[in-house]
């Protein structure tokens, strides 16, 4: 049981000890963004210093709302992977007149991935929500490669 318990409490450390590194990269103001229009429909940003990439955002804009994927880097390899589905939704008028619009986005999907070792694709995957179908089968997909990969 105190084997189990200290896995569990050093993987957890892990976890905050991403969530801090990840927070530094939001909070550096030295990197320079740079912005990237795909397609009409998807941008990518991406945060950088001295030829060394520090974060990847891509923004798609479907029917439905948006799907964002977040990837934060340190040492070229991913520490942190935030996929994100939100959906558009309609407001009712006093609502919308408050706001000053009459469109609302909100998050139905989120799944963080916290990579504790790279090279051993290991990861702690967090779940949220609920995707589209289409979302469903690329979540899907992604799990069978990801599995694939470790054995």
């Amino acid at each position: 049981m105190t084997l189990i318990g200290i896995l569990v409490f050093g993987q957890e450390n892990k976890m905050d000890e991403i969530d801090n590194q990840s927070k530094l990269i939001d909070s550096d103001t030295e990197l320079i963004e740079s912005n990237f229009d795909l397609t009409n429909e998807s941008k990518l940003r991406v945060w950088h210093k001295e030829k060394r990439i520090f974060k990847i955002i891509q923004e798609m804009n479907v029917d439905y709302g948006e799907i964002k994927s977040e990837i934060y880097l340190v040492g070229n390899k991913p520490i942190k992977i935030i996929e994100s589905e939100n959906t558009y939704f309609f407001l009712p008028d006093s609502i919308a007149k408050i706001k000053g619009y009459s469109i609302d986005i909100e998050e139905n999907f989120r799944a963080l991935s916290h990579i504790t070792n790279w090279n051993k694709k290991q990861r702690e995957l967090i779940v949220s929500g609920e995707p589209t179908e289409k979302k469903k089968q690329l979540l899907r997909t992604e799990k069978i490669y990801w599995n694939y990969q470790k054995s």
